[in-house]
């Protein structure tokens, strides 16, 4: 048995790289490695800061109801606030504090005037009127705000009506006095239901008088209050009656609701409770083990949690020694020797920043989630979307270690308690397995649904192992199931967001640019028709060969459908775009091998506009790699030019990828196949393996990993589309025979 080279181990390769000192002065690798330096610090400070806040004793597991698993004991005294009945105390005294109302002054000037205007009015109209009837109706007139009030016939009626009015006025003097009150229909609720204070300056002092609430005047009791005061005068049945309803008809709301004096009334209530102080002595068995856990046993264990809020300095270099282990681990595990994908660019910074979001997320929710939903942990964390966007946007295989070093990461947040890690690393691996075939937006919605049904699965499954009983399963299944709906609904939200924001080859983004009816192709078609049937031909060739070796069909699609987008600038010096006249004529070849190199510089200046993946870029540049242009080159040595032959090829550089590598392939073999007159099937075969070992003969297939059984599929493949192609000129072995 062979022993594994050093350049297989991962662990050895990230040795080996931080050896190299030649690293270091690279711009761009000193922003990777400070970037990775300011995440480990950021998850170092979430773990030891909220890790201060939740304390020691770790995430409880306890549900109230449920038998205690385990015993939880005090190792210190501790002394804390019972806040629960604090609450109900400082309640209680709050209920005792009445709504404040202040009178309003003006108000009582304006109805005190009114009812004099109104008096030396009635009095002038007596002397005047002939008798009750037209007095009663001048009073009318000249009063029109009287309404339906009896009161101009009653006074009509009267033998004294000034003496009326007056004890009519006195008895409104003392009911505005005493106050209107304007009671809210809402905002009183907090407030003591029995009685109101009313807040009124007397001759001096600044006067707060407590009123019972069934004796407060209002409007609709004003004519009790009238009548009550009038009584107290000492008045004759019949006037007492005249002069409450005198001052009836003239009374105003003059006592208002004082929010901010009735506010402060009840912060000073609220300052003077005493909190209720409870103590837990050392040694104190908070959680009994075999006991139901009752709410106080909750709040006890709250209340323990939080006294424990020191800094160990013993976990605190446990914590570092694990995040540095898990900081290497990562770098070595996610390389591209385990996971086929070489992180660049804006995707570092993607799976970096949702890495370092997730563990800061996860710590903090540690420390202040109620120990009641401990149990509910990971439903309130985005494990599945973080999975579902990172496996879209970087890769499958990646995204599966990825999740699996998230979840890992859980151990040190939870305390080691391994009941959400394995939640949050089935959540992950459903969510990757259910988009793996979406091929449209919606698809994200449908794996939604799917990804709801499994959670609510997995997370019962986990819940019944763990002891929690039917109930606590169902309830743990039930919170699964809407994470994992929401992270669908999420993924399909973020995701056209961060598709132009990496400018990721997403099959999403690839299948929108693979519509014929873009209006890039829809231009290359109105003005290189040539080649744009050039183009549409290569894509089928590439897909079809791509699917026989297991590349990205799609990618390989789109790349060939943009590959010549370039010649939009000069279709008429391509042989595909020409109709009798050839340009190059009247050009000396160098100049020509110019042009024609030309349109890679071109297609990706509109790569670049268009704003393609850098996948689909890739294939533009590289499509000719460093090929030589020959004809020209062999026209050039024939009019014995001094001829350099990198002057004849194209820029490059080689494909680095086997998309890229069938792409040219194709091209060649497309743009070979139109010279053929009536090939035979055998005769194309020949001529299609020879175009493609001529092309690995040069070196241009090196770095393309592309295997001789690759290439074997491939011209198979090619075969079989262009036989179709020219399917009524060719001339099979048996219809030769028969001929």
């Amino acid at each position: 048995m062979s022993q594994k080279s050093d350049s297989d181990n991962p662990f050895a390769l990230l040795l080996a790289r931080l050896r190299d000192r030649a690293l270091f002065r690279d711009p761009e690798r000193v922003r990777r490695y400070g970037a990775v330096a300011a995440a480990a610090f950021a998850c170092l400070a979430s773990f030891v800061g909220f890790g201060a806040v939740s304390g020691s004793v770790g995430r409880g597991g306890f549900e109230v109801g449920k038998v205690a698993d385990r015993d939880i004991v005090a190792e210190d005294d501790v002394v804390y606030v019972d806040a629960k009945v604090t609450k109900i105390r400082t309640d209680a005294e709050l209920r005792l504090v009445p709504a404040v109302f202040s009178i309003d002054d003006a108000v009582t000037k304006t109805a005190l005037s009114s009812l004099l205007a109104f008096k030396k009015g009635f009095i002038d109209l007596v002397s005047e009127a002939g008798g009750k009837e037209g007095l009663a109706l001048k009073a009318r007139g000249r009063f029109p705000y009287l309404g339906a009030s009896d009161l101009p016939e009653r006074l009509a009626d009267y033998p004294a009506p000034a003496n009326a009015l007056e004890q009519g006025r006195i008895v409104l003097e003392a009911l505005m006095k005493r106050g209107v009150f304007a009671i809210p229909d809402a905002g009183l609720e907090r407030y003591n239901p029995e009685s109101l204070e009313l807040r009124r300056w007397t001759d001096g002092p600044l006067v707060y008088e407590q009123v019972p609430i069934e004796k407060a005047a209002t409007i609709r009791r004003a004519r009790a209050a009238s009548l009550e005061i009038a009584r107290s005068l000492k008045l004759s049945a019949t006037m007492a009656a005249l002069a409450a309803d005198i001052s009836v008809v003239f009374a105003r709301e003059n006592a208002f609701f004082d929010e901010e004096q009735s506010l402060r009334r009840l912060d000073a209530a609220k300052a003077r409770v005493e909190p209720v102080m409870r103590k837990i002595s050392k040694g104190d068995k908070v959680i009994r083990q075999g006991f139901i856990v009752t709410t106080e046993d909750m709040d006890r264990l709250a209340a323990l949690r939080g006294s424990e809020t020191q800094l160990d300095p013993l976990v605190v270099v446990a914590g570092i020694l694990l995040l540095a282990l898990f900081g290497f681990g990562a770098v070595a595990v996610l390389g591209p020797v385990n996971t086929g994908v070489r992180l660049d660019g804006a995707r570092y910074w993607f799976a970096l920043a949702v890495a370092v979001g997730y563990f800061v997320a996860a710590s903090a929710m540690d420390a202040f989630l109620p120990a009641s939903l401990d149990y509910q942990f990971e439903a309130f964390l985005p494990t599945a979307l973080a999975a579902m966007l990172v496996a879209i946007l970087v890769g499958e295989r990646f995204a599966i270690l990825y999740v699996v070093m998230l979840a890992s990461s859980l151990v040190l947040v939870t305390g080691f308690d391994a009941f959400v890690p394995a939640q949050a690393i089935l959540s992950g691996l459903a969510g990757i397995i259910l988009v793996r075939r979406a091929e449209r937006r919606i698809d994200l919605v449908r794996a939604g649904g799917q990804l709801a049904l499994v959670r609510f699965a997995c997370g019962f499954a986990l819940a019944a192992l763990s002891g929690r009983g039917l109930a606590g399963a169902l309830g743990t299944g039930f919170w699964s199931s809407i994470n994992g709906f929401l992270c669908g609904v999420l993924a399909l939200s973020f995701l056209p967001v961060l598709e132009h924001a990496l400018n990721a080859p997403t099959v999403f983004r690839l299948q929108e640019l693979s519509d014929l009816n873009a209006p890039a192709l829809k231009r290359l078609l109105s003005v290189a028709p040539g080649t744009y049937s050039h183009s549409v031909t290569v894509a089928h060739l590439a897909e079809s060969a791509c699917r026989e070796i297991g590349a990205d069909a799609l990618l390989a699609r789109v790349g060939a459908y943009y590959h010549d987008i370039g010649k939009i600038e000069k279709p008429e010096y391509f042989i595909e775009n020409q109709s009798g006249y050839n340009k190059h004529d009247d050009i000396n070849p160098r100049l020509s091998a110019t042009v024609l190199r030309g349109h890679v510089k071109f297609g990706l200046e509109r790569a670049e506009a268009l704003r393609l993946p850098d996948s689909v870029k890739a294939i533009i540049a590289e499509h000719h790699g460093t090929s030589l242009i020959s004809y020209f080159f062999a026209q050039a040595q024939k009019e014995a030019v001094d001829t350099n032959s990198e002057e004849y090829r194209y820029p490059g550089p080689l494909p680095a990828s086997k998309e890229a590598a069938v792409v040219m392939l194709a091209d060649c073999v497309e743009a070979a196949s139109r010279t053929l007159k009536r090939p035979t099937l055998g005769k194309l075969e020949q001529f299609v393996k020879e175009l493609v070992m001529e092309r690995y003969e040069n070196g241009q297939l090196v770095k393309s990993a592309l295997t001789f059984n690759d290439l074997e599929l491939i011209k198979n493949s090619f075969v079989r589309v262009l036989s179709g192609h020219f399917h009524s000129r060719i001339e099979y072995p048996k219809s030769k025979e028969q001929a």
